[in-house]
């Protein structure tokens, strides 16, 4: 069929003689009987020779004709109806189900409106109650404060005189026992250490007073980091109890050297000098470590039960706070049911439209059509006016214009 009909285009352009049916039907517009769509866009694109500026026009009297058809269908019209009818019924029970579960999260909503009212007027109630002590929390500030007084004074005195030894003093060998025995004790606590510091110059007093405050600072950072959440905590809390011991054993490591030199002085034989593996085996390095290191974990452990028995003291305050708590995760759970309510406003909006565009088309004001039919038939009236452009060994760019101009025209005409 096709061949024939590139024939007989080819003898009408050359001007021969052929039965008057046949010409007549090449020079119609209008969709011969018994053709179909695919034959009718090969005639059409023969007329125009494939003309990308006649395509458009036919490919829109082609879709004004496919609706014209479907409209005096009688049968599928009731057919379409009752599909709309189906689709109607489908859409309204949608509807009522998201109405209902639009009530239920309003009816939610208020339960959680007279549950944050509740809580408030408790919230009010538990301020204008009087103070309320903690009794197991006051034992335990009681007993920290007592264990802390003390632990700070020691801080201070064993850090500062342990930082001026390791530093400034000068070890004599009239500090040598009999025996020529070192007293520990007499390194480590040294009374006037802050009258000699003062005596040496203000910045080694306040060097040595600066060290027991970093030793402080390391306790309560420690306490800090303890009452974070997260693993993160698992990797600083370590980090700092290390660092800690690391600045410990170098106060250790400087005193317990200037003790060893001067037992070398006195000694008649030659003697290595101090190092790392001497410092481990030196009984004087660990006990420093102990007096200071030890300490320090007792005192960061202790204000951390201090800290935490001040934060209990006050009944009240607890209560307080946890009825906060409470209001702010009701109210986050009730912005969550306005949010829902909203959505499915939406939804519910959607759906009328969607009804209301249904019940227009079955009451006739908006005519019914099988799209799918008409994109079918758009889609062979296209292939058969690319069949004649094949034949005619048309450029591949001319048949993609063609293609690309189907596509643009396609997406404007369906809209139904």
């Amino acid at each position: 069929m096709e061949l024939e009909n590139i024939r007989n285009i080819f003898s009408l352009k050359k001007g021969k003689n052929h039965p008057q049916t046949d010409s007549s039907q090449m020079l119609s517009d209008n969709k011969q009987q018994g053709e179909n769509y695919n034959q009718y866009g090969f005639r059409m694109a023969g007329r125009s020779e494939g003309a990308l500026n006649a395509f458009t026009p036919c490919l829109q009297s082609v879709y004004l004709g496919l609706k014209r058809e479907q409209e005096a269908d009688e049968q599928l019209q009731q057919d379409l109806k009752v599909s709309l009818q189906n689709k109607k019924a489908n859409l309204e029970r949608n509807k009522e189900q998201e109405e209902n579960n639009k009530q239920a999260e309003a009816d939610t909503q208020k339960e959680l409106d007279n549950d944050i009212a509740e809580k408030q007027r408790e919230l009010s109630g538990v301020r204008n109650e009087s103070y309320q002590r903690n009794r197991s929390a006051w034992n335990t500030l009681v007993i920290s404060s007592i264990i802390l007084v003390p632990f700070t004074l020691y801080f201070f005195i064993f850090y500062s005189s342990v930082a001026y030894s390791a530093f400034f003093k000068q070890f004599s060998l009239e500090s040598l026992g009999s025996g020529g025995d070192f007293k520990l004790a007499e390194a480590i606590f040294d009374s006037q250490a802050l009258t000699n510091a003062l005596h040496d110059s203000t910045a080694t007093l306040l060097f040595i007073l600066l060290m027991p405050i970093i030793f402080l600072a390391f306790g309560f950072v420690l306490n800090r980091w303890e009452q974070e959440t997260g693993w993160l905590k698992w990797i600083k809390i370590p980090l700092i109890i290390l660092v800690a011991f690391v600045f410990d054993a170098l106060l250790s490591y400087e005193i317990c050297e200037k003790i060893y030199n001067l037992h070398t002085q006195m000694s008649l034989e030659s003697l290595p000098e101090y190092s790392i593996r001497a410092a481990a085996n030196d009984p004087h390095f660990w006990v420093i470590i102990c007096l200071g290191f030890v300490s320090y974990l007792v005192w960061g452990i202790t204000f951390g039960y201090f800290v935490k028995s001040l934060d209990k003291l006050d009944l009240n305050k607890i209560r307080q706070e946890h009825i906060a708590n409470e209001i702010t995760m009701l109210k986050e759970r009730r912005d969550v049911c306005i949010a829902r309510q909203n959505s499915l406003a939406n939804n519910i909006a959607g759906l009328k439209a969607e009804i209301q565009t249904i019940e227009n088309q079955l009451n006739g004001t908006i005519a019914r059509y099988d799209v799918t039919k008409i994109k079918v038939e758009l889609n062979n009236f296209h292939a058969g006016w690319q069949l004649y452009m094949n034949g005619m060994e048309k450029s591949s760019d001319e048949r993609d214009a063609i293609t690309h101009e189907f596509e643009n025209t396609l997406k404007t005409l369906i809209t139904i």
